[in-house]
């Protein structure tokens, strides 16, 4: 990919190492579109990035793959189309729009079969997925940013820039959500009250459960759910069995339909199976440790555990028209707002929530 003018970007340049930079601005590849970002959300995933991980390829791909230096981070942006690479697509300059910000090969068994999400050839922006060897990878944490124009959506006026920031933790809310295949009046516990696990308490009674529980560390992330109107939200900081005693005292003590993880440690895993009515579902949306341990009995009584990779392109225009018809709030989740000058600082908050109180946190690019 070729440069053009400068522009401002957050760099991750090695593990834990963070600069605002002045870049090259990229030059546009046929098929694409340069987008003046305005709002960019920092994701747990960036976090793990930073911490040298590299969630993509450990959730799809099955192995661990190092990431390479100085990529520009952010996947959860919006912004205004600024230039185009094709004529054919002038119709999109002005246009406020979000950007679905991954596309795939389109030729894999996984494209053809309408499971684009598990491609191995996967090109995403915010990491360096796809993009081959380059001197600087592209991400939404930058005053400019290129992308497919196929993936980009234009906002309804009451779609704030605030709001499509989240359509990236909506889509991947919504294919776990998918996988777990709710029924109505089912009863759903989740694990983890950070952004994507609040997302999928508001999806699941969209599908008619009848029951939410939800459970953090954290007050503000309980309040959050409140705000929500989760029917049980829990800090579990000081009692951890205080959770199941409240799912099972709620359920006769059946336990539920399904359970949502999206904290992945050994332990809270076994705790999601204690919860589970028979016949009941766990999704895993992450896994932390690299073995799983888990007693046999957990097991037993057709309970099944699957795991959620990603999400498909399909699932995103079904998030913003959740957005727009105002089905889904996402206001409550916002905790705080950085410039671009200080995303570094940004990112010291996200990285210690238990101090800072961050749900979600968005950089205000432009």
């Amino acid at each position: 990919m070729h440069y053009g003018e400068t522009m401002k970007a957050l760099v991750l340049k090695s593990p834990e190492i963070l600069e605002v930079s002045n870049l090259p601005e990229w030059l546009l590849e046929p098929g694409q579109a340069l987008i003046r970002v305005t709002k960019c959300g920092i994701c747990g995933s960036d976090i793990r990035y930073f911490y040298g991980e590299n969630p993509w390829a450990k959730q799809t791909l099955g192995r661990e793959i190092p990431n390479p230096p100085n990529i520009v981070l952010g996947h959860e942006f919006v912004g205004f189309v600024e230039k185009i690479a094709d004529n054919a697509d002038e119709h999109l300059l002005g246009k406020r729009v979000a950007v679905n910000t991954f596309i795939t090969c389109g030729r894999c068994s996984y494209c053809r079969s309408g499971r684009e999400n598990l491609c191995p050839d996967t090109r995403h922006l915010g990491h360096a997925q796809g993009w081959g060897e380059m001197d600087y990878y592209p991400g939404g944490m930058a005053e400019r940013c290129p992308v497919p124009v196929s993936q980009i959506y234009e906002l309804p006026e009451n779609v704030k820039d605030d709001e499509a920031t989240f359509l990236d933790p909506m889509i991947a809310a919504l294919h776990a959500v998918d996988v777990g295949a709710p029924k109505v009046l089912d009863k759903v516990a989740i694990y983890g009250a950070g952004p994507i696990g609040l997302l999928i308490a508001q999806f699941v009674k969209i599908y008619g459960a009848s029951r939410t529980f939800i459970c953090d560390i954290a007050d503000e992330n309980i309040a959050a759910a409140d705000a929500l109107g989760v029917d049980y939200a829990m800090n579990i900081a000081d009692e951890p069995s205080a959770f199941r005693e409240k799912v099972m005292s709620q359920t006769s003590g059946k336990g539920v339909n399904l359970v949502f993880n999206t904290i992945g440690t050994n332990q809270s895993i076994v705790e999601s199976l204690e919860l589970l009515d028979k016949g009941g579902t766990l999704v895993l949306l992450v896994t932390k440790d690299k073995q799983l341990v888990l007693p046999s009995l957990n097991l037993s009584g057709e309970r099944t555990i699957r795991t959620s990779s990603n999400a498909l392109y399909s699932d995103f225009p079904r998030a913003l028209e959740l957005l727009a018809t105002g089905k889904v709030n996402v206001k409550p989740l916002i905790s705080h707002r950085f410039p671009l000058s200080q995303a570094v600082e940004a990112f010291e908050v996200a990285c210690n929530k238990e101090s800072s109180g961050a749900i979600k946190i968005i950089l205000e690019v432009s």
